[in-house]
């Protein structure tokens, strides 16, 4: 099963953007994400069209099953 961190972020452009991380470790909690999140804001560690993340909108796992036919 793959597995993705999606952090989704307000940008300063007032658009949203979303960071994927491929294969998070397994029990990632809110108190874990929420402050690398803050970090990335505070830092302007992102650039999306001249536009830098202003605010957290949203942190989710996303799992995906695929059975292969062939």
């Amino acid at each position: 099963m793959a597995k993705t961190l999606n952090m989704r972020f307000s940008l300063t452009n007032g658009k949203l953007t979303t960071l994927g991380l491929a294969q998070p470790k397994n029990g990632l909690s809110r108190e874990q994400v929420e402050p690398v999140m803050q970090a990335i804001i505070d830092k302007e560690a992102l650039l999306v069209k001249e536009a830098t993340p202003a605010a957290i909108k949203s942190a989710t796992i996303r799992e995906v099953n695929e059975l292969k036919l062939i």
